[in-house]
């Protein structure tokens, strides 16, 4: 599970919100003390920052980390918080101790785990000195080693040239990220990885020197293990696929980090380490179970050596066997699953017994902790939560949807999680189970009749997960706006048409009840990229919603919009379409806030020029699509060559060579990976979009060569499959997204096709659109799910009768995902573990995909509801696809031209 989504899940037990939020959070008592008159303190988020109040800090440079463990960051918040008011030090620190347990938590990100205080030197004499000076006084004091750092000394100090004023620059993925800059004015990303990197171009002051001369030159020599490649990792450390130094056959090493890991009860992985290795002594000897072969320390790590168990674990077994994640699975397909699913199962039950009957309750039990042997037996593996039965001990981490409520002790914590695991074999969504109790009812009767699965199984399987979590329900109704609709909102996907009204309305109800005007964070609740990248765009944000239910004909509320105009206002505008203002702007321009609209639109092309990417999510492909639509609704020809020069430049930067482009983008190799991704958010198919809605507002047949190019571009990241599907191939995995994956691409090469038909690319077509017909969708969102998929079929909607029914089954099948908020139809975000509004993830987005299929509705901004004919080229609205002719200013008056800041020089990919 991606630990962002579990740290922003502590808050609240419905929807992502931010861990401040989070109840059981009490500030340190330092954050309370009065500081000296000339000093300001300010809360940021999850940050207390304490500074001089006339201080200037300059741009960036070597900065101090100080780390701490649970037990004496009190101490060190004590001790490093009076010497920085001493010597006029800016720093800052962790609000509390529960977030500092979840910045060094098993799955906290590598980079960022183990800081708990940041110092900003001004100089290096003022370096020098604290260096010195903090490492007597932190002497004895220990902390987890910060990855991404140079350590000084043996203590709890570390260094890093970094970012110390908040200058930004756009990530691969969209997100504003502080910066560096570098010698040339050129800014970069300031990339926090697991391993410390420095520019080429940082200066080295000297008394760094001798650090980073011996940084590096730690001798492997007596390292007992020679490792082959990486399997897994954690905050807690790696598990390597190793062979021991002195010869012999392949071994697994598990390795654990001091002070770092934390579980919920605070114990690192040190602790959880040595606890697998005495268990798995006590159960030497079974064939479930692999053999511990020796224990060792190294460079302050330790390391569990175990036999190596050929195979691979079930969820890779279950991704390659699953029919259900194909297109047409027939009957046969699903029989022989189900005897390969029943016979896995059996060898579960058979290792579990046995470990039962050894007295071990194994208390971790889920898809990644198991390996299937090629013979069929299976094999259980990561023992850190196993508790002796009669010593037994409630484990500390769990997976959701597998681990057992509160209400299970000893055995029955496996029995219970064995239970989850059946029905995970059968429709794997697990952590609905743990959002929504009651889904466990649904998702076995479903797998039950899709499986044709024995009926005492599937009631042993509600028996065992009967004990439902003692949390707050989404179906709770006490504050319902009830709606006339007979039965379960499920109901709502089954019908014909004439459902959509109801279900439109039910899905506006349920966004509308969650809404939340009094907080000036966010509006609706959604993703927790909300709170990293954007809490007001169309993907994640406030306008995005706003924009699903306006196009819908859905009831917008007048105070949310009034919530988003005056969160415009006080939020620094920042270019990008899906995350970012321009997005913002379409969409007041859409509710009829033509005049706010323009007046956003003049702040970010007056503002300092970003060197935008050639994605659509955030770069200039959705920029210029922008400038486009608003040189029609404000009447302004220069918005429009602005989209014209912005088209010229993008079509010389893809053309570029991969390994220039490559190389013009600042960073690492590790934060350049990426760059050439495929999809209609960040691949080339953006810009294909812009391209094809210029030739429709000019004419220009060169339009559609570059359209072509781009998606040529985008198919050549394809893999064609043995179920006769084309998708994006991401390496581990390949995808039939609308972000990132092949229905994004399908989407523009049918509007592609309509202009310029093309029998090679119509036969791409055809396999993207098997693509998007699988019964299972793991998620239900719009971006990365069924309702992304609908929306793509919607667009390529004929005659036949078998195209109709796949759209009517994805969304009927929609149910599977369906939560019912305050007695309304809501869904869950990525993920699965909470609920979410938003439009790439959420409700607000499920409304957008179904619209486009039962309404018409276009499912995402400046897609028209049907191609024009090419050899009609009108002047086209780009927002909305009505010919603009020569319609007049909406404020009644002319508006002069402009030409937009956008630089000439400096796009990256």
């Amino acid at each position: 599970m991606d630990m962002l989504y579990e740290t922003y899940s502590y808050a609240d037990k419905v929807f992502y919100d931010s861990p401040t939020r989070w109840g059981s959070v009490e500030d340190f008592a330092m954050a309370g003390e009065p500081l000296p008159a000339e000093w300001v303190r300010e809360v940021r988020e999850v940050w207390i920052v304490v500074q001089p109040q006339d201080q200037r800090l300059p741009e960036q440079g070597w900065k101090i980390h100080v780390s701490a463990c649970l037990d004496n960051a009190e101490r060190i918040l004590a001790v490093v918080h009076s010497y920085c008011l001493e010597h006029g030090l800016a720093f800052k620190y962790l609000r509390s101790a529960a977030i500092l347990h979840t910045q060094n938590a098993k799955y906290a990100a590598r980079g960022s785990s183990g800081k708990f205080m940041t110092l900003y030197p001004l100089d290096d004499h003022a370096l020098e000195q604290c260096l010195t000076d903090l490492q007597r006084l932190l002497e004895g004091q220990q902390g987890p080693y910060i990855l991404s750092d140079l350590r000084w000394g043996e203590g709890p100090l570390y260094l890093r040239y970094g970012a110390f004023a908040e200058q930004y620059c756009r990530s691969e993925t969209g997100e504003l990220v502080l910066a560096l800059r570098e010698p040339s004015g050129r800014l970069r990303p300031d990339v926090r990885g697991a391993v410390f990197d420095l520019p080429e171009w940082a200066p080295s002051p000297d008394v760094l020197r001798e650090v980073l001369a011996r940084h590096g030159t730690q001798s492997v020599a007596d390292f007992p293990f020679a490792v082959e490649r990486a399997l897994h990792f954690s905050n807690g450390g790696g598990i390597y696929l190793a062979t021991p130094a002195d010869g012999g056959g392949q071994v697994v090493l598990k390795e654990a980090r001091p002070h770092a890991g934390l579980d919920q009860r605070g114990e690192d992985a040190v602790q959880r380490l040595g606890h697998e290795r005495d268990i798995l002594r006590r159960l030497a000897g079974l064939d479930a179970v692999p053999a511990e072969l020796g224990y060792f320390t190294a460079w302050e790590h330790h390391f569990l050596v175990q036999e190596y168990i050929g195979g691979e674990p079930l969820n890779l077994w279950f991704g390659k066997r699953f029919p259900l994640i194909r297109p047409d699975a027939d009957r046969q397909a699903v029989a022989g699953y189900r005897a390969e699913a029943l016979k896995v199962l059996a060898g579960i039950r058979h290792g579990l017994s046995a470990i039962h009957d050894r007295g071990v309750v194994f208390g971790d039990l889920h898809p990644r902790n198991l390996i299937v042997r090629p013979d069929g037996g299976v094999v259980f593996v990561d023992f850190e939560l196993s508790s002796p039965i009669d010593a037994y001990v409630r484990p500390a981490l769990g997976a959701a949807g597998f681990a057992a409520p509160a209400t299970a002790a000893g055995f029955d914590v496996d029995e219970y999680a064995f239970a989850a695991l059946t029905l995970w074999c059968f429709l794997p969504l697990s952590p609905l189970t743990a959002l929504d109790p009651d889904k466990v009812d649904e998702l076995a009767q479903a797998a039950q009749e899709r499986f044709d699965l024995p009926a005492e199984l599937m009631a042993t399987v509600r028996a065992r997960m009967a004990a439902a979590p003692d949390i707050p329900s989404p179906r709770d109704t006490s504050e319902a706006m009830y709606l006339e609709v007979e039965g379960s909102p499920g109901r709502l996907l089954d019908g014909e048409d004439a459902t959509w009204p109801a279900l439109r309305d039910s899905l506006a109800a349920a966004i509308n009840a969650s809404a939340t005007p009094e907080r000036a964070d966010r509006l609706f609740p959604g993703d927790p990229a909300q709170f990293t990248h954007d809490a007001l765009g169309l993907a994640f944000g406030a306008a995005g919603v706003l924009h699903a239910l306006n196009v819908s004909g859905a009831d917008v509320e007048p105070g949310h919009v009034q919530w988003l105009l005056d969160a415009v206002q006080r939020n620094r505008a920042t270019p990008g379409l899906y995350i970012g203002s321009h997005g913002v702007a379409y969409v007041l321009d859409q509710l009829g806030r033509t005049k706010e609209a323009a007046q956003l639109l003049d702040r970010l092309l007056t503002g300092p020029a970003d060197a935008p990417g050639t994605d659509l999510f955030a770069g200039l492909p959705g920029i210029a699509l922008t400038l486009l639509h608003f040189s029609s609704a404000l009447d302004d020809r220069g918005l429009h060559d602005a989209a014209v020069n912005a088209a010229d430049r993008l079509a010389d930067t893809l053309r570029l060579p991969s390994a220039t482009r490559s190389a013009a983008v600042p960073g690492t190799a590790d934060e350049r990976r990426g760059t050439d991704k495929a999809g209609l958010m960040h691949g080339a198919s953006g810009a294909a979009l812009l391209f094809l809605r210029l030739y429709q507002s000019t004419a220009d047949t060169g339009m559609l060569d570059l359209a072509r190019e781009a998606i040529e571009r985008d198919l050549a990241r394809c893999l064609l499959g043995e179920d006769g599907t084309l998708q994006v191939d991401e390496g581990s995995r390949v995808l039939p997204y609308l972000e990132s994956g092949s229905a994004g691409i399908g989407l523009v090469l049918h509007e592609y096709l309509a202009h310029r038909p093309d029998a090679s690319l119509q036969e791409r077509q055809d396999l993207i659109r098997r693509a998007a017909e699988p019964e299972f969708i793991v998620q239900s969102g719009l971006f990365n799910g069924r309702a992304g998929l609908i929306a793509y079929l919607a667009r390529l909607r004929g005659t036949t009768k078998r195209h109709e029914d796949v759209i009517r089954r994805h969304i009927r099948l929609l149910k599977w995902h369906l939560v019912p908020y305050q007695g309304h139809v809501a869904f869950p975000g990525d993920q699965l573990l909470r609920l979410s509004m938003d439009v790439a993830t959420g409700s607000a987005g499920v409304l957008l995909g179904v619209g486009s299929a039962l309404a018409g509705i276009p499912a995402l901004p400046f897609w028209t509801p049907e191609s024009a004919p090419a050899d009609h080229v009108p002047q086209v609205d780009a927002g909305t696809g009505a010919d603009t002719g020569a319609a007049p200013h909406r404020d009644g008056h002319a508006r002069r031209p402009r030409v937009p800041a956008i630089p000439p020089e400096g796009i990256t990919q």
